[in-house]
């Protein structure tokens, strides 16, 4: 596995040049450009201390936390710096997230942020930490999430490495013309990506073509809806081109899925915070993402 600071070395130019190109997405970019360099510090620091896995939380919140409130003070918005300072106790929070419980969005941002550069580095062993991960006692009973609650789950649809949900779909260039490669997922919880058939629903499995749909939006048009995610011969009328909804009707869930055919220079981690007018769509239309991504969309 190549070191993250090479990497994240892609990310960060990557994010720097979405933020000037996109200016809706600039906030959660910088955000995100902060957050860099403390996963980059909390990477070396898990390879260099080797933490236990089944006591991950505590060890983020010990290493990892400082930085991250650090980085959203200095690059989030002002309700979410606010909201994570009003916090008692950070182990509970990563915890609860190991534990794949149900969180409000500050909970969930902080211990996603908190988590990602450990779980990275554990590699195989992510998966002891997430699926041994002990509540302590002070952490307040939560429901589990309808999706979170799978947070464990081996199945094709769940990371092999982690048991984690899908945050995202992409796809590399296939080599022939209007025909999209195989589809990878990439997990939410530590950023491993897998196969998946590009013909069944990332979320129950569905199959039926007739409840699959792919939305994508137009530079000067709507939002439209297409029963292929093949290619468009003609990406300069689309907004985002390389970006699209992909839809399943008969869970009423989404995920987004990011071409590097048609954007070679697309880090699907990155790009998909840009997804937000796509998201937005998404959501008026009735549809819930698999999974929000750090920034909670």
């Amino acid at each position: 596995m190549a070191e993250p600071d090479a990497a994240w070395t892609a990310h960060r130019r990557r994010a720097e040049a979405l933020r000037e190109r996109y200016p809706h997405a600039a906030q959660p970019l910088a955000l995100y450009l902060a957050l860099l360099d403390v996963w980059d510090d909390g990477w070396r620091a898990a390879r260099a201390e080797a933490p236990d896995p089944e006591g991950l939380a505590a060890w983020a919140a010990e290493r990892v936390a400082p930085g991250v409130v650090k980085a959203t003070e200095v690059a989030g918005p002002e309700t979410l710096a606010s909201a994570i300072r009003e916090l008692v106790g950070f182990e509970p929070v990563l915890a609860a997230w190991l534990a794949g419980r149900d969180q409000p969005p500050v909970e969930r941002y902080l211990a996603r942020a908190c988590l990602h550069p450990a779980l990275v580095a554990l590699e195989a062993d992510a998966g002891l930490a997430c699926g041994h991960a002990t509540l302590p006692a002070s952490a307040s009973p939560v429901p589990r999430s309808d999706v979170d609650s799978e947070a464990s789950a081996r199945d094709e649809r769940h990371c092999p490495r982690c048991g984690g949900p899908p945050q995202l779909s992409w796809r590399d260039a296939s080599g022939e013309a209007l025909v999209s490669a195989r589809r990878q997922l990439q997990c939410a919880r530590c950023g491993h990506d897998w196969a998946y058939t590009g013909s069944a629903c990332p979320a129950c499995g569905e199959t039926s073509g007739s409840k699959r749909t792919v939305y994508a939006e137009r530079r000067a048009g709507p939002v439209v809806a297409s029963a292929s995610p093949e290619p468009d011969p003609q990406p300069s009328e689309w907004l985002l081109p390389h970006l699209r909804i992909e839809a399943c009707a008969t869970c009423s869930t989404y995920l987004i899925d990011v071409d590097r055919g048609r954007e070679p220079r697309a880090v699907p981690e990155v790009d998909e915070l840009v997804a937000l007018p796509l998201d937005l769509y998404a959501a008026e239309h009735g549809l819930t993402k698999i999974t929000r991504n750090l920034m909670g969309f």
